[in-house]
């Protein structure tokens, strides 16, 4: 590498150091004391993982599917490591080796400001807006909530962008290899909804300099131009190619697929229930929380503090001070169109005064790719309160059906705004109009005077309140609101004033440059650090040994002591929504956004039923459930009701492991089949929707003899040609049985489970779980990955130089 000298070095090593210390002041617990943070879907995914850890720590393979959710499903789909993945040394070295989560938060910053870097704006100044993206509430918020995945993917965003810009810039070496290995680190991060959300970036990117080439008669350099931004993501995409090709093998049959089902006319066209994936719809007004944090009162369950405007109405009403206490720690202030929502979409006041100022700055092409991708994030965001546009989007966008919460497209405008900000900001700075500034802080500052004039005719109120019956009480809640709103529209004043004086005092030649690039970062932080830290503080971290959810309760090792393979149901929680269960069992249940379609087809038609039919019978002193021959195929063979020793009930009923029928039955459909195993005694007929009728089948023995997640050993024994079912869910890509060391069909029985044809006699009977797409595709990771870090180390020892110097 040619010689760097240390002047050159000093902006990009004092951004470092500025972004270190502010990851070190959110999550010092983490990185110096080993701690913990106890996020909800990170201890949900950690328990989903469980069999598959202790698997690979025993045997040092990889599972590949699990048992321990909702009968089984693919393990890749939640914790599989690759040993193609050699970008993961490219993110350790980016990141320092920093722990989760804190390492993301140092990504975020680094990566915006490599692109702010990319687009020649000053280090110094780029620092500020590192600080603003990797510090948005929305950013903060989603770790809090152990999004980590989604975070990860985040953090990448800007980093595309950047190699894609040096493209532009005609430096094709070092932008190539940017853009493919942040693309590479992008989809390793294992979020396809964000990698999503960046494609209609790159789209609308792609149109809009379409349209600009074709008007400078162009055409051959933007070909040029975007054949080498398709190779470099061509490239960085084969380095996650077993990820990319096993996802894209299970997606049919999962909720994102179609369904078989006639009867669910919402899912016949191949994607979500337009219901569940519109259910997250920003509100159209609730996008101006960017601007004033608690525009909607903020999360669902703020702690407001016992000197809030709350509290004190609770005193007016006599509430006593452990009243008080209890209801401000987590308080719904939250009014807007979500059903629940863990803080607000906070991007920042400076954050979009320097928008503003942009696309005054900002002129051609480049502005309107930014404000164009700004507002498609916006509407996107709105979902069914936009619908007109939104489900035109659902119903005919490629794959646009496949993701749910699409609040998330806010993604987008996270992105846009502060990079449109920034350079706008950048040519201000060069050249200072005063005209641009005052319209600007204007514009800005007119809407925040009109929303605190609005607060008078503003109702605060949300639908869940009618859950409130104590009028006393939802009136102080509605006051709390009110107070948030007005509090945070002066704050967001107070903050626009601040930067605008300071801008207007660089026009006046009072602050240099360096002041003010300082300043700014300095407001920004400030800004934004205190809003985040109601959202990640002391309180959020502990020791991994007090998350209860890893620890068994005394009804955990009562069901343990049995060694066999079996399934629990748990009825201490929401048995389809919780995934804790899976850290010690292998439950009928758990927590994941893609599971099976069939699977969620029979909890719907059937389990939801059984479970409440289970419960009522306990209620009712019964310790012999019967009517559950759905839960009895799962091989469910315990229940448990509470956290205490004498609270498992074990189900007599279960079919076990395995057994043989006496006869198949065939169904015309899907439709028929999954009525007929709520109808039918599958405990000796099997129903298939391809097999033809047969009956007098021989009825012999069957049992586990050995059990791995990916592997499955059976010994049986029958006088004449029998069909044996297993109480393991099918799935048609990778799974293979073998009798005798001969290769049989499986079939598709009891709508969701396996079936074999077994011949007279003793045999051996093995499944295998053998995906070429897991084991091919690792093997083309491994070399994508190498070529793909080989190219960026190669560019930057014959480029950084003149990278860093901008």
């Amino acid at each position: 590498m040619k010689k760097i000298s240390f002047k050159v070095l000093l902006p990009h090593l004092t951004a470092l150091a500025v972004f270190l210390v502010i990851t070190f002041l959110f999550f010092h617990p983490v990185i110096f004391e080993g701690k913990v943070m106890t996020q909800n879907d990170i201890v949900q995914g950690i328990s989903s993982g469980r069999e598959v850890v202790e698997f690979r720590e025993e045997t040092g393979e990889e599972a590949l599917w699990t048992n321990s959710m909702f009968g089984g499903m693919p393990a890749y789909m939640i914790n599989i490591y690759w040993s193609g993945d050699f970008t993961i040394h490219l993110q350790n070295v980016m990141s320092l080796y920093l722990p989760s989560p804190a390492r993301y938060t140092l990504l975020a910053m680094l990566s915006f400001y490599i692109l702010l870097i990319s687009w020649k704006v000053n280090p110094y100044l780029a620092i500020a807006g590192g600080i603003a993206y990797g510090l948005n509430s929305f950013f903060i918020v989603s770790i809090e909530a152990g999004h980590i995945w989604k975070v990860s993917a985040i953090s990448y965003m800007p980093l595309v962008l950047a190699g894609i810009q040096l493209i532009l810039r005609k430096k094709l070496l070092l932008g190539i290899a940017l853009t493919s290995s942040a693309v590479a680190l992008l989809i390793r991060s294992n979020h396809v909804q964000i990698a999503y959300y960046l494609f209609f970036v790159l789209l609308v990117f792609w149109i809009v300099y379409l349209i600009d080439a074709v008007r400078k008669k162009e055409i051959a350099s933007y070909g040029k131009v975007t054949a080498f931004i398709a190779i470099a993501g061509i490239l960085g995409m084969s380095a996650n190619l077993g990820k990319l090709w096993t996802a894209a093998e299970y997606s049919p049959y999962t909720i994102r697929g179609k369904s078989e089902l006639k009867s669910n006319t919402q899912s016949t066209s191949g994607g979500l229930d337009r219901d569940y994936a519109f259910a997250w719809s920003n509100g159209i007004t609730e996008s101006f929380t960017f601007m004033v944090p608690y525009f909607y009162g903020g999360g669902s369950g703020e702690n407001v503090g016992t000197n809030s405007r709350f509290a004190k109405e609770l005193r007016k009403i006599g509430a006593n001070q452990n009243q008080i206490r209890q209801f401000s720690e987590r308080l719904n202030t939250y009014w807007g169109d979500q059903p629940f929502t863990s803080g607000p979409i906070y991007a920042g006041i400076i954050i979009v005064f320097l928008f503003t100022l942009g696309i005054l700055t900002i002129k051609g092409p480049l502005r309107t790719w930014l404000v164009a991708a700004t507002l498609l994030g916006f509407m996107l965001s709105w979902g069914k309160n936009f619908s007109t546009f939104n489900y035109l989007m659902f119903d005919y966008f490629p794959l646009y059906n496949k993701f749910r919460a699409v609040s998330m497209a806010l993604v987008i405008p996270l992105l846009t705004m502060p990079l449109l900000g920034f350079l706008g900001l950048s040519e201000f700075l060069k050249n200072p109009d005063k005209k641009i500034l005052i319209r600007a802080t204007g514009i800005i500052g007119a809407l925040l005077v009109l929303f605190l004039i609005s607060s008078t005719f503003l109702r605060f109120s949300s639908p869940g309140d009618t859950a409130i019956t104590q009028q006393a009480l939802l009136d102080a809640i509605i006051s709390q609101r009110k107070s948030m709103f007005q509090s945070s529209t002066m704050r967001s004043l107070f903050f626009l004033a601040v930067a605008g004086g300071i801008f207007y005092f660089f026009h006046q030649k009072k602050l240099s440059f360096p002041v003010v690039a300082g300043l700014v970062s300095l407001l920004i932080f400030a800004d934004l650090f205190f809003i985040d830290r109601n959202y990640i503080d002391k309180n959020k971290f502990s020791t991994k040994s007090r998350i209860a959810a890893y620890q068994p309760d005394a009804a955990d090792s009562r069901i343990m002591k049995d060694e066999g393979h079996y399934r629990v149901l748990n009825l201490t929680v929401p048995p389809f929504e919780n995934a804790t269960t899976s850290y010690h069992h292998s439950s009928v249940g758990g927590y994941h956004g893609a599971k099976m379609r069939r699977y969620k087809d029979v909890i719907s038609y059937h389990l939801n039923g059984e479970i409440q039919n289970s419960i009522s019978q306990i209620q009712a002193g019964s310790y012999q459930i019967e009517g559950i021959p759905v839960l009895n195929m799962l091989n469910t063979k315990y229940l448990k009701l509470s956290n205490t020793a004498n609270a498992v009930l074990q189900n007599s009923g279960t079919m076990g492991n395995a057994w043989f029928v006496n006869e198949i039955k065939p169904a015309v459909d899907a439709d028929a089949a999954i009525a007929m195993i709520g109808e039918e005694d599958i405990s000796s007929i099997a129903i298939s929707e391809k097999l033809e009728a047969q009956s007098g089948l021989s009825i012999g023995s069957i049992s586990l003899s050995e059990y791995k997640p990916n592997y499955l050993k059976y010994e049986s024994a029958n006088t004449g040609d029998g069909f044996a079912v297993f109480s393991e869910v099918y799935y048609p890509k990778g799974w293979t049985a073998w009798i005798d060391g001969n290769e049989v069909e499986i079939h598709q029985v009891n709508y969701i489970l396996r079936g074999v044809k077994v011949p007279a006699g003793n045999h051996t009977i093995e499944f295998r779980f053998e995906p070429d797409s897991y084991f091919i595709g690792n093997r083309i990771m491994l070399i994508a990955s190498f070529l793909t870090i080989g190219l960026l180390i190669f560019a930057l020892i014959l480029d950084a130089k003149k990278f860093l110097k901008n």
